[in-house]
């Protein structure tokens, strides 16, 4: 009701951005609303189904199926179930739901998330933050058809924006030797945790600007401040573990072997930087994908030896990349990189029902590429160049650019793909903000002492590390 209540109150510019956003929702609706689910999509639908169905049970009073959950929800523990968690309210009440009604429903759930996070932004950093993410990245029409998906990467993004509007306040306070609250912490807690469950891999990124937070407020903090902000990251700590440890336990037990979050990397890792003729300790069933035919080969060992599908992963994993050499891994790295970033608009087409108007899906790919390009031109530009800022901006910005480093770390580690953007959108619109003068939160007074030059220092060597990766890779991929 509160972002209803904000969302009304807009008046010029944003309510025009915001009419703008709701009105590329509708069109956009119209591609999809009767797409077949894709790939991942139908693991989160699968699990969100067995988890109304664990629902039902409880309400009735009847014995959970437990294998339906092992097979649906933990399954190969490739996905956390942050979205069939999403999902599972919908399945509920509809239990056979088609996917116009899925798409619809996770469109809305989107809409709504995305507006109540801008209006905690409007309150932390200004109007001018929320206008500059109103465009970007709620103007592009590609970023708005994963609203309507059931991947994770997206909502991700969002509350990675959230997480940070949380983050920086307590970095400030901690500047000004204010102590984080119990409340904050808490708070803290249960949006890290949310963004892991939607998007395995951002837990890079939460864990860096978690050490970023616990270092800050134990160096600047004295006394009793400090004593109260340890007490308030034992509660974020205590939160966050206690979230992630139902499922980790589930897909431990159910795998037999330790399962912090996900599995998926071993296969992962084969597949982007091995030889894939060596996957399966030779060829894999041609029958089959990439994916699905290592998994059933690595079921299949495992039964014959005793070990768990994981460890076997692992070993095929191993197998397939000890040919791996550093020229081999920055061309991989490279040739990812460009899958990333130089087809925005390519999940439009994967995303798009039959007999849909071929003028708007022209529209959505040309309106993806006149915002995306340039914004991910003005990221790269505000993530290589320091600049004089006040303390607030200054912490921003290191906030803003180390979470940039984790989520491009992606091409590094995993088989990048044109639908991973939308998790990093949000953060590139906070680097292009950083660039416009006066600097952003220039109201806040530059902190004395040795801070700024710290915080100058940290931004410059992130301009550096970033400087110096893509020159070997350059280098090393000729």
């Amino acid at each position: 009701m509160a972002t209803v209540n904000w969302v009304s109150r807009l008046g010029g510019a944003v309510g025009v951005l915001v009419a703008a956003h709701l009105l590329i929702k509708v069109v956009v609706y119209a591609q999809v609303a009767h797409a077949p689910l894709i790939g991942d999509e139908a693991a989160y639908v699968d699990g969100a189904r067995a988890l109304s169905n664990l629902l039902r049970d409880l309400g009735s009073f009847t014995t959970p199926d437990v294998v339906e959950l092992e097979r649906n929800v933990v399954a190969s523990g490739w996905f956390m179930p942050g979205m069939s968690l999403v999902l599972t309210p919908l399945f509920v009440l509809v239990p056979d739901a088609p996917v116009w009604a899925i798409r619809g429903f996770l469109g809305v759930v989107g809409t709504v998330l995305f507006l109540a996070v801008l209006r905690r932004v409007d309150r932390v950093w200004g109007r001018r933050a929320t206008l500059v993410l109103m465009v970007f990245p709620g103007l592009v029409p590609t970023w708005s058809v994963f609203t309507f998906g059931a991947w994770g990467d997206q909502t991700a993004g969002v509350l990675l924006l959230l997480f940070l509007t949380l983050v920086h306040p307590v970095l400030l306070g901690a500047v000004a030797g204010r102590a984080p609250s119990i409340r904050q912490g808490l708070a803290i807690g249960a949006v890290a945790i949310a963004c892991v469950y939607a998007r395995s891999s951002v837990a890079v990124l939460v864990g860096l600007l978690g050490v970023l937070l616990a270092v800050a407020v134990v160096v600047l903090l004295r006394d009793a401040a400090r004593r109260r902000a340890v007490v308030a990251a034992g509660v974020a700590s205590a939160v966050f573990g206690g979230l992630l440890l139902p499922w980790s336990l589930s897909a431990s037990a159910v795998l037999g072997d330790r399962v912090i979050t996900t599995t998926s990397v071993s296969t992962v890792m084969a597949n982007t930087f091995g030889d894939r003729d060596r996957v399966c300790f030779g060829p894999c069933d041609p029958g089959s994908t990439l994916w699905f035919s290592p998994l059933r080969y690595s079921r299949e060992v495992a039964r014959a030896t005793g070990l768990s599908e994981v460890e076997v992963q692992q070993q095929m994993s191993a197998y397939a990349r000890a040919e791996v050499t550093p020229r081999s891994y920055a061309r991989d790295v490279t040739e990812n990189a460009g899958r990333y970033a130089l087809s925005p608009a390519r999940f439009a087409t994967y995303l798009r029902a039959p007999g849909t108007s071929d003028v708007v899906h022209a529209g959505i790919v040309v309106g993806t590429g006149v915002l995306f390009f340039p914004f991910l031109l003005a990221a790269l530009v505000s993530l290589l160049v320091p600049r004089r800022r006040t303390t607030s901006a200054h912490l921003l910005a290191v906030c803003a650019k180390l979470s940039a480093l984790a989520l491009l770390s992606q091409p590094f580690v995993h088989i990048a793909g044109p639908r991973y953007w939308t998790t990093a959108a949000p953060v590139f619109a906070l680097l292009a903000l950083l660039l416009l003068r006066p600097s952003p939160m220039s109201d806040t007074p530059v902190g004395g002492g040795r801070l700024p030059g710290v915080l100058r220092g940290a931004e410059i060597a992130v301009a550096v590390f970033g400087t110096l990766v893509v020159g070997t890779l350059l280098v090393l991929a000729r």
